[in-house]
């Protein structure tokens, strides 16, 4: 299994202090889709899974990610996981406030289409930032250490994205890892969400978003069922649930993010499996709602 992702990071300035009412990553989210859909809709009277550009449009493949329902990822959906994550930038900015930095990971082929996020973001620079509709400019854009940014009209490009791939030369450890969750981590288990989830359901969480981005924007060369180890166990929980309001445009409606924050340790036996799971989620998340900064997480392992 590999998936290359390319991390890039912007530095947003705006022209009078901004004050967030609500998280800045689902601002920016938002007007990432709706800047795309501008920039790329040239067929205005087709919904996107019946349009003839769907392979090809910029908007489709980064926001809209249709699948046949015919599909080994996600069977019997035509939706699929985004092939972009937020996986820097504060879930909740303290106002008023006049820089922000965020990193937008993309995963795959996406890499390929960071002039058109550059130029999403630049575009909704001009028309400004919650309530107040502060505007901004995008006065960097970095990989690694680098800014790649020449100036408003240009990129240094091309990149060459980071390749993750499993590693299982990797030997059984047994020992204690302290897990961060740097942002709220939603995912089900047993039906519904919470914070009592087992060390079973956390590891079976990370399981389904490595196998779902490898198969649709990675490389698989086989993909054997997984059951995580039995004797991992959480020893300590810090950790409550935390939620967010946040206006969907396409339901017209007001609703409820929120995810468990906090940290906890796990310790037991942990197998090649889940070492690469924790290293996978690093840098591409975990759970629902990523493509809003959500299930953003760091580790510590101290092995016996």
């Amino acid at each position: 299994m590999t998936l290359s992702h390319l991390p890039v990071r912007f530095h947003l300035h705006f022209d009078r202090p901004a004050h967030a009412d609500i998280p800045p990553l689902f601002v920016l989210r938002s007007m990432l889709g709706k800047q795309l859909h501008a920039m790329s809709c040239i067929s205005q009277q087709s919904k996107c899974p019946e349009c003839m550009y769907k392979n090809t449009c910029a908007y489709a493949f980064l926001f809209e990610t249709i699948l046949p329902q015919e599909n080994e990822a996600v069977p019997g959906r035509d939706r699929a996981s985004h092939p972009f994550a937020f996986t820097g930038g504060r879930i909740l900015e303290a106002s008023p406030f006049s820089d922000y930095d965020f990193t937008i990971t993309l995963f795959g082929k996406a890499g390929e289409y960071l002039p058109y996020v550059y130029a999403a973001f630049v575009r909704a620079g001009k028309d400004g930032l919650f309530k107040e509709r502060r505007t901004f400019s995008v006065t960097k854009v970095c990989v690694g250490k680098t800014n790649i940014l020449i100036d408003s009209e240009h990129l240094n490009l091309p990149l060459s994205p980071y390749l993750w791939h499993y590693d299982e030369t990797r030997l059984e450890k047994s020992g204690e890892v302290l897990v961060e969750l740097r942002s709220p981590l939603r995912f089900k288990y047993g039906g519904k969400y919470g914070v009592d989830f087992t060390a079973q359901d956390f590891f079976s969480c990370l399981y389904r978003r490595m196998k779902t981005l490898c198969l649709l924007y990675g490389a698989v060369d086989t993909m054997a069922e997984y059951s995580p180890h039995e004797n991992i166990h959480i020893s300590e929980k810090n950790m409550s649930w935390k939620d967010f309001r946040h206006y969907s445009a396409r339901q017209k409606n007001s609703m409820t993010l929120g995810g468990s924050s906090g940290s906890f340790k796990l310790e037991g036996t942990f197998s090649a499996m889940e070492q690469n799971l924790l290293e996978f989620a690093r840098f591409a998340n975990a759970g629902k709602n990523t493509n809003f900064g959500l299930g953003q997480m760091d580790f510590w392992a101290k092995w016996e």
